[in-house]
C-alpha cells in the first residue's frame, strides 16, 4: 500500500498507519471516527450489503480502523444487514492494541430505536467469552423508551434503555464515554451517520473509495441529515492499493 498524501511513501503498512494518529478525545465525550466504503458513484452497498465494493486492501483497512478504537458502534440495521460478529482481531492486533494501552478487542454497542434486533446475528448468538476474565466481550444494545420490551427480552446482550423515546446519539456517546471510551468507531448505517453528523459528534471520517460504477438505488454514506452548515473536513491523508483509494478526513 502507498501513501500519497500528505507525502509520497512506498510502502506504507495500515496498522503502522492508523495506530499512529493523534485522537484527542473531547472533555465530555470520546473522539468519534466513522468508516464507510463507497463506489465512485457514491453507492454504499451492492445488493444491500457492502463487502463487494471492496476487496484485501479494504480489510487489511477495515482491520486497521478497528484496531484503533476502544468501541465499535453500529446501528441495528446495518447489524443485521451485515451479520455483525463480536470482535475477535488477530493475535498482532490484540498485541498492538495492548501496548497502545487499550483493551484486548474494541466491545461492540448496537443501537436501535423499536429494538426490533435479530437475535440470531453472530454478535447476539455467541455466548463464548474471550480467554480474558476481566475482558467484557458482550454486546451493547443500546436503545429508549419506545423499544419493544418483548423484543429486547430475547436478545444475548447486555441492554440500556435510555431516558427517552428514541437514542439520541450524544446520549449514546454519553454511555459509552461513561463505560471508559477514549475513542469510539462508528461503522454505519448510512441513516444513524446521518443523526452524528445532523448533531456535530463526527470527528473523523475514513473513507474508503471503491472503483465501481455501482448504479442503483443505494444511498450516501451520510443521509437524512437536515444539517443546514455543512461540515468541513480536512483531507490528512490519502492512501492507494491498486485502484482502491483511502483518505482520512478530521475536522479542521
Amino acid at each position: 500500500m502507498k501513501q500519497i498524501l500528505p507525502t509520497w511513501i512506498n510502502d506504507v503498512d495500515p496498522l503502522d498507519f492508523y495506530l499512529s494518529e493523534p485522537r484527542p478525545a473531547p472533555v465530555d465525550r470520546p473522539w468519534v471516527m466513522v468508516n464507510m466504503i463507497a463506489s465512485v458513484d457514491g453507492a454504499t452497498a451492492i445488493n444491500g450489503a457492502s463487502g463487494d465494493l471492496g476487496g484485501p486492501a479494504d480489510r487489511a483497512v477495515f482491520r486497521a480502523v478497528r484496531a484503533s478504537c476502544d468501541w465499535i458502534l453500529v446501528a441495528s440495521g446495518t447489524a443485521g444487514a451485515e451479520g455483525y460478529r463480536t470482535p475477535n482481531p488477530d493475535e498482532a492486533v490484540v498485541q498492538r492494541r495492548l501496548a497502545a494501552g487499550r483493551s484486548r478487542t474494541p466491545r461492540l454497542a448496537i443501537v436501535t430505536a423499536s429494538g426490533a434486533l435479530d437475535p440470531t446475528i453472530p454478535a447476539l448468538a455467541d455466548t463464548t467469552t474471550d480467554d480474558d476474565p476481566g475482558d467484557n466481550r458482550r454486546t451493547l444494545v443500546i436503545t429508549g423508551e419506545a423499544a419493544d420490551g418483548a423484543r429486547l427480552a430475547e436478545l444475548n446482550a447486555e441492554i440500556v434503555r435510555l431516558p427517552m423515546p428514541a437514542p439520541r446519539p450524544d446520549a449514546v456517546l454519553g454511555e459509552i464515554h461513561r463505560r471508559g471510551a477514549a475513542v469510539v468507531l462508528c461503522e454505519g448505517g448510512p441513516t444513524w451517520n446521518g443523526q452524528m453528523t445532523e448533531a456535530g459528534l463526527v470527528d473523523e471520517l475514513c473513507l474508503s473509495i471503491s472503483p465501481i460504477l455501482a448504479g442503483g438505488t443505494s444511498s450516501r454514506i451520510v443521509a437524512g441529515a437536515a444539517q443546514a452548515d455543512p461540515a468541513r473536513m480536512r483531507l490528512r491523508s490519502l492512501l492507494t492499493e491498486g485502484d482502491l483509494l483511502f483518505a482520512r478526513y478530521t475536522r479542521p
